[in-house]
C-alpha cells in the first residue's frame, strides 16, 4: 500500500509539531536554569524531625484527657 504524498507530508508535519511540543518545556527549564544559574539538582534535602504528640492522655484505652 502506498503513502499519497500530501498524507506523507501532512505525516510528517504532525510528527515535527508533536516532538516540538513535547520538547519545549523540557528545553525552557534548561534555559531558565542557565539564566538564573539555579541547580535545583545540588540543594540538600532537609530531613524530617521526629515530632512527639503533646496529647497527654490518662486514659489510653478510650483516648478521653480525663
Amino acid at each position: 500500500m502506498k503513502i499519497e504524498p500530501e498524507v506523507k507530508k501532512q505525516i510528517t508535519r504532525n510528527v515535527i509539531l508533536s516532538l516540538f511540543i513535547y520538547l519545549l518545556p523540557i528545553v525552557l527549564m534548561f534555559l531558565t536554569f542557565l539564566i538564573t544559574g539555579d541547580r535545583p539538582w545540588e540543594k540538600k534535602v532537609h530531613k524530617t524531625e521526629n515530632v512527639k504528640s503533646i496529647n497527654n492522655k490518662t486514659n489510653p484505652n478510650n483516648g478521653s484527657n480525663d
